[in-house]
């Protein structure tokens, strides 16, 4: 039977995973994707126009706007590097997330981050 140490060792190598296929080759800049990635855990702001949607899409993403999107689409010049940019942060929202979680299941915080 498995252990909780255990789970938690399986869920961060996906995690880990999860991490590079965002980054993996796409229609956006990788180092577009990364920083998106690592916005929501405090990393550096983005230029804008990327930097609202992407904090949007971290935050509240039910309010991400018609014209936040489309001043990405402007920039980037595609729909589907709008949308790798959208994934990008929100797979890094969610693995901030995640990551507190496992402090917290593993004793080492006592509140969500």
């Amino acid at each position: 039977m498995a252990t909780v140490g255990d789970e938690l060792s399986s869920h961060e190598e996906n995690a880990v995973a999860l991490r590079a296929a965002v980054i993996a080759s796409g229609d956006s800049a990788a180092a577009l994707r990364a920083a998106a990635l690592e916005r929501d855990a405090g990393g550096p702001g983005l230029p804008e126009p990327y930097d609202a949607l992407v904090r949007q899409v971290s935050a509240d993403s039910v309010r991400v706007t018609d014209e936040q999107v489309a001043a990405v689409r402007a920039a980037l010049g595609s729909d589907r590097a709008v949308f790798e940019l959208i994934l990008a942060s929100a797979v890094g929202a969610g693995l901030r997330r995640w990551d507190a979680a496992v402090r917290v299941i593993r004793g080492q915080d006592d509140a969500p981050a």
